[in-house]
């Protein structure tokens, strides 16, 4: 959380590097954070200004001050010169300010929120409770901590593995579009988009609260919310390959390789690998990997099948070439 000790921190200069990126990335995710800033500033700035009174005539000065407003301000018996007074008027209007910004953050702003975002590549994200997320795209905001009964995060579109931390007195909760995941701690993935939101559960305890009503998921289930016909599905996860590219491993026990196909894309992100031919698809294989590069498994599938691997000019696109296999 961005606290006004930490603004004027970050004003005068002597602020942490993360408290700097803390307050850079805070100014930067609404116009009104940077108005507040900008007021916090102005504020501070100003009563550093404040005349200074080895540079006033002070006896001109308070002469001409009392021709104006016939007053004379006194504390036991001694008057009060320019440079003090300006002091005391400066500092309890600085106070006021001060107060009513913090006022005003606390009455009204919501928690500060972070973005972490992935496009080409897999952002390992660590929250301040120690839960885990692993986006593989899409982008995910959450607050620097976790105040309150519950620790709420939102997911903005993509796909995500999530290992959350346990603490029953505070719930995690995910908001995906118009669906609400929680859970105490355990691991899952959520796909979310504008056409349906679907989660995947590896270990633990999921509730799934959709406009279609809730459902509660435990490790090998899954569900799926259709937002075009509003339907919502329990299934199982796809294969035992589903989480491989948390743990590293892929595990092919004659499978087809259409299955096969099916996770090496979702395993290798960035790459896109089809068949020539739907007779390809019959074709079995038995293998296993962990964390091999993609080029290692297209050479075993090559061999094992007798298989040829046409690459695009960039290498993302693969074409899996060969006469197939009868089912």
């Amino acid at each position: 959380m961005v606290t006004d000790e930490i603004l004027v921190k970050y004003i005068v200069g002597e602020a942490e590097a993360h408290e700097v990126a803390m307050v850079e990335q805070w100014r930067k995710l609404d116009a009104a954070n940077e108005k507040q800033f900008q007021q916090y500033k102005t504020l501070w700035t100003e009563s550093a200004t404040i005349p200074q009174q080895d540079s006033v005539n002070i006896d001109l000065a308070w002469e001409q001050v009392q021709k104006t407003i016939h007053t004379k301000v006194e504390k036991k018996g001694k008057v009060l010169t320019i440079g003090q007074q300006w002091l005391i008027a400066a500092s309890f209007a600085l106070l006021l300010g001060i107060g009513f910004l913090i006022y005003n953050r606390t009455a009204t702003q919501a928690p500060t929120l972070l973005t972490a975002i992935a496009t080409d590549s897999i952002q390992n994200l660590k929250l301040a409770d120690g839960s885990k997320i692993m986006i593989r795209d899409g982008s995910i905001s959450y607050p620097i901590t976790f105040d309150g009964g519950k620790r709420n995060i939102k997911m903005n579109g993509g796909k995500a593995f999530f290992d959350i931390a346990p603490n029953k007195a505070q719930p995690f909760e995910i908001d995906a579009e118009n669906t609400t995941i929680t859970v105490v701690g355990t691991e899952f993935e959520i796909t979310s988009n504008t056409a349906y939101t679907q989660v995947l559960v590896r270990e633990g305890k999921v509730k799934f609260n959709t406009p279609r009503g809730t459902v509660f998921l435990t490790a090998g289930m899954g569900a799926k919310y259709n937002r075009k016909t509003e339907v919502l599905e329990k299934m199982t996860a796809a294969s035992n390959n589903t989480f491989g590219y948390v743990t590293g491993e892929l595990k092919f026990e004659n499978q087809t390789l259409k299955e096969v196909i099916k996770d090496l894309n979702q395993y290798y992100q960035g790459n896109y690998i089809e068949l020539e031919n739907k007779a390809l698809e019959n074709c079995r294989i038995t293998s296993s990997f962990n964390r091999d590069k993609l080029e290692t498994v297209l050479n075993v599938i090559s061999l094992t099948l007798n298989l040829e691997i046409e690459r695009s000019a960039n290498n993302k696109m693969i074409l899996i070439k060969g006469k197939g296999c009868t089912p």
